[in-house]
């Protein structure tokens, strides 16, 4: 194995300082998406920004679901972390206005690695839209729970972007800190 590179985002305060930035476009679009999809499919024309529905208890509601939902999201990377490698550990830790789950020291093809950071969004929002669709939860509460929850995977994102530069054939290692790159030859 040879590095290519290391990737620091625990510590990086100017990486986490601009992924909180592009999570607000991000949220945008999704809002945006999310309410597209509900008057298309769901022919709903009443969606209105609110995440208290009116009371202090609805707004700390809402935050304590949005809460679980984090914890949820950490839990689905934890699974596939062992599900590509069952041997290994999984730690859950919250640094620097991010939650996070890691496998240190493990090492992952370019494509597991991928699916351990898509699966959460991926599955999240599937649920979200089943319940939605289904009519299991109100409209103003999947819009803006799936937005949010879509805005925060920015980091999961941001990995995604960054092995997206790296041809060939890959490993990448699991940090406490990030990702580490390698040429597997």
């Amino acid at each position: 194995m040879t590095l290519i590179k290391e990737y620091n985002l625990i510590e990086n305060k100017k990486a986490i300082f601009w992924l909180n930035m592009a999570s607000i476009p991000l949220f945008i679009f999704f809002l945006i998406l999310f309410i597209m999809y509900t008057y298309i499919f769901l022919e709903n024309k009443d969606y209105s920004f609110s995440l208290n529905n009116g009371s202090f208890i609805g707004f700390i509601l809402f935050f304590l679901l949005y809460f679980l939902l984090i914890v949820f999201h950490e839990l689905i990377h934890g699974l596939f972390f062992k599900v590509f490698k069952k041997d290994r550990k999984v730690k859950f830790g919250f640094k620097n206005g991010f939650a996070y789950a890691t496998s240190p020291h493990s090492f992952y093809s370019k494509g597991k690695f991928i699916w351990i950071c898509l699966t959460p969004f991926t599955f999240i929002t599937l649920i979200l839209l089943s319940a939605v669709s289904l009519g299991f939860i109100p409209v103003n509460l999947f819009v803006n729970m799936a937005s949010l929850h879509a805005a925060a995977c920015v980091g999961d994102f941001y990995w995604v972007f960054l092995l997206s530069r790296h041809p060939g054939n890959i490993l990448v290692e699991d940090t406490e800190q990030g990702m580490t790159v390698y040429l597997n030859n």
